[in-house]
Formats: structure tokens, sequence, C-alpha cells
């Protein structure tokens, strides 16, 4: 398991570190922190492996910094990750070694204040730390994607977090503008919270909050509290949460309804949306990979396309604020900055161009679900 040099850069112990070199290389993984101290030659072979983030003082060659340059080839002939070098002999890096190290992707840092040893141990925790949060979240993939009977569910949960309670409710949170670091930290805040869990998840976090008793009429309060407690606030996050749920056996359900609420926030942007106040989207969110809904969606969706191609139109747009306004011509117009009429003419346009492919009763009734199915298709999780 590993964490990246990003990554580990991330982390409040390297603040201080300055990358000269090698930028492009900051996706190199590290996989163990090892200090450089007098191994020179050979003796670099035998003692450091691919993916080593490299410490050094450079005092093997204090005395000649004009050897760093095959050192430093060694090491990225061994696969070493980067090198930080403590400014305690030298201030300064050689153009060739920083010519060698952007040219083969290998990042080298200078640091002063900070010592080796709390760089060893944090970088150490950052890796173990990761490799828990991808085993918790290959037990999430476990539970959404494989058909497990309701024992298998709850075993699960529980080896997620021996603590979790019965009733569970679950939210899945991720950053409006940035992607996450896989290296997270929540103080003691999760710690205290014994009957939760926080995993890092598809770019987001899933969190999973279970009680022994709770009063649902009191749910959304509770559950919008814990999660601004934990940093997961509306200006900086988009939050899908579930319905409440009974059993952990139904924590499947409960993780899948927060990722089709989140899918729901996203297409409609909202910054939070809670399964339960969905509405048809419910059913739809569900069914959306079916064979017949994609067909229904072709049949409905694909000739407007084809048609606004061909001849210039906006029917699809049209079509959209229709819908979304519940079919109210005026505010239609309004936001298309279009006369009433031309957007009754549209309407009538878009009725006879689907009637042409196929029969409708309740034409807008059956144009709002392919809009529907239009708008979720087109936004990404």
């Amino acid at each position: 398991m590993s964490v990246t040099v990003h990554e580990a850069l991330e982390l409040e112990i390297l603040k201080g570190f300055k990358v000269i070199a090698g930028k492009t290389g900051l996706s190199n993984k590290i996989t163990h922190v090892a200090v450089w101290d007098y191994e020179i030659g050979d003796l670099i072979e035998e003692n450091f492996s691919k993916g080593d983030f490299a410490l050094s003082t450079l005092v093997a060659i204090k005395d000649n910094i004009d050897e760093l340059y095959e050192s430093v080839e060694r090491m990225i002939e061994i696969g070493i990750s980067c090198l930080a070098i403590k400014n305690i002999y030298f201030n300064y890096i050689p153009e060739d070694v920083i010519r060698l190290a952007n040219s083969k992707h290998f990042p080298i840092m200078i640091f002063s204040d900070t010592f080796t040893e709390d760089v060893i141990v944090h970088v150490n925790k950052a890796i173990n730390d990761k490799k828990e949060y991808e085993n918790l979240a290959l037990k999430i993939d476990n539970i959404l994607y494989n058909d497990f009977n309701d024992s298998k569910i709850k075993n699960i949960a529980r080896k997620i977090n021996i603590n979790f309670q019965e009733k569970n409710i679950v939210a899945f949170c991720k950053r409006k503008r940035s992607k996450v670091s896989s290296k997270i930290t929540f103080s003691n805040k999760e710690i205290e919270e014994t009957c939760s869990k926080i995993i890092p998840y598809k770019e987001g976090y899933i969190v999973i909050i279970t009680f022994e008793e709770v009063e649902e009429r009191d749910i959304d309060k509770t559950i919008s509290r814990k999660l601004r407690w934990w940093g997961f606030n509306e200006k900086e996050y988009i939050i899908g949460i579930s319905s409440l749920h009974e059993s952990l056996s139904s924590l499947n359900n409960s993780i899948q309804e927060s990722l089709y609420a989140y899918k729901y926030a996203v297409t409609y942007k909202k910054s939070v949306s809670i399964f339960s106040q969905m509405g048809i989207h419910r059913i739809v969110l569900p069914i959306l990979d079916n064979p017949w809904v994609l067909k229904y969606y072709k049949e409905m969706i694909e000739p407007l396309i084809a048609y606004d191609k061909n001849n210039e139109t906006e029917l699809l747009k049209t079509a959209i604020k229709y819908v979304e306004n519940n079919g109210d011509i005026k505010a239609t117009a309004e936001e298309l900055f279009q006369h009433g009429n031309t957007v009754r003419y549209r309407i009538d346009k878009i009725n006879k161009i689907l009637c042409e492919h196929c029969r409708i009763e309740h034409f807008y009734e059956e144009l709002a679900v392919a809009i529907r199915i239009y708008a979720l298709l087109n936004s990404s999780l």
C-alpha cells in the first residue's frame, strides 16, 4: 500500500518542504521511508528499495557535492520515489542534478526545521492509514455490489466498526471544487462518536452514523449537526443523505441511497439532498441502467437532439425548462427570454416530433420522466 509524494506533502509535518526539482513526479508512490546517511555507490542499491522516500542531510557526500549526481542516478534506477534533503550541509542543489531530476520525474525537496524522525513517523502513519481506508472502501464495495444475505452484510458492518448500533443512516459527502486527499484526519471527533465511521470513498466520504435509539422527527437536524461537527458543511460539500434504516442488515440500502441522493443533488444543483424527499427520483435513479429505461430515453430524447442539430433549434433546452417549471409556460418563457407563444409553439412541435416515434397518451407526464432521466444520465458521480 502506498501514498503519493503529493499526498505526503499535504501532511502538516511536511509543510516546510520545498520541491526544487522533479515536480512532474509528484504522483510517484511511497511505500516506505528510509534515511540515507553514509551509503554511496553500490551500498545505495543494497540498502534502498523501490518506493522508498529517501531522507538525508547529505552527510555521506558533505565534502563533495558533485557526487550527488551519481547517487541520484542510482536512486532513479532503483525506483526510489523522491529525495528530501535537510539543509544542514548544503542550501543548494547543483544544476546538473536538477536537470536530471526534472527529466526523470524524480522529486527533490529541501527542508530545514523538521526532525527526520517526525517525518518517518507521520509518513509511515499516512501509508498505514491509507491501507486502512482502502480496506474499508473495499468493504463498502462488497456490501454494495455483492448479493449478500442480511447476516453477511451485518457481519461486514461490524468489521467496519464493532460498535455500530442497529439503526443507521448514511451520508455521502464530496467537495464542490477540489478532490480530497487520501490522507484525512478528523482529530478525535470521530473517535468520540464511537457508533459512527467516516470512510474515504470515490473521491468523497461515506459517513455511516448509527443509533441505539433516535426520534425520526429529529433525524434531519441530528444528522446535519453531526456532519457540520465533522466539517462537512453545505458551503464546501455536496451531501447526499439516506433514509433512516432500522437494521444494519440494510446498510447496503443506506449506502446506495446516499449515493443516489448525492447524484440527485449534483443533477439539480443542490448542496444537500435527502433520499426520502426526492419524489419520483427514488424510483428512477435505481433503474437508470435498465435496458427498457434506456430504450425509452432514446425514443423520447434522441429525436429532439437530432431535430435541434439539423434545424439549429433549442427544443431540448425548452423541454428541460418546461419540466423544471412544472409545465408553466409563463415561467418557462421568462427563463428562456422568449414570448409565451414561442414556447407554446416549441412544446407543440416537441409533441408532434415525439408522436412520430411512439404513441404518447400522456404527453407532459412522459416528457417529464424522460427529461429527468436525461438530467440524471448526463450528470456524474
